[in-house]
């Protein structure tokens, strides 16, 4: 037989196994019904937070752009992370 011939024969043997499947498994859930899905468990409720939100203490640093690369970095650090570039310091 030739190879093209093998794989159409396969291919049919396949849709035949696949269709009596199916069909056996019809018939069984029409008599017995179809398997109930499992119940799944309620999720949790979310942690309720410790304080409000107007409670919180916001830690926020002062920024400044640095005149070199134009990234922001805090006010309080002596030089730039990103090109190096030492921060001026305002005349006081």
């Amino acid at each position: 037989m030739g190879l093209l011939l093998k794989i159409i024969l396969f291919g049919v043997v396949i849709y035949g196994a696949w269709k009596t499947f199916s069909r056996w498994k019809g018939l069984f859930d029409k008599f017995v019904g179809k398997p109930d899905e499992p119940a799944r468990p309620a999720p949790p409720p979310p942690p309720a937070p410790s304080e409000p939100l107007s409670a919180r203490k916001a830690a926020i640093q002062e920024t400044v752009q640095c005149a070199g690369c134009g990234a922001y970095i805090p006010a309080t650090a002596e030089k730039c992370g990103q090109c190096g570039r030492p921060q001026p310091r305002p005349q006081s």
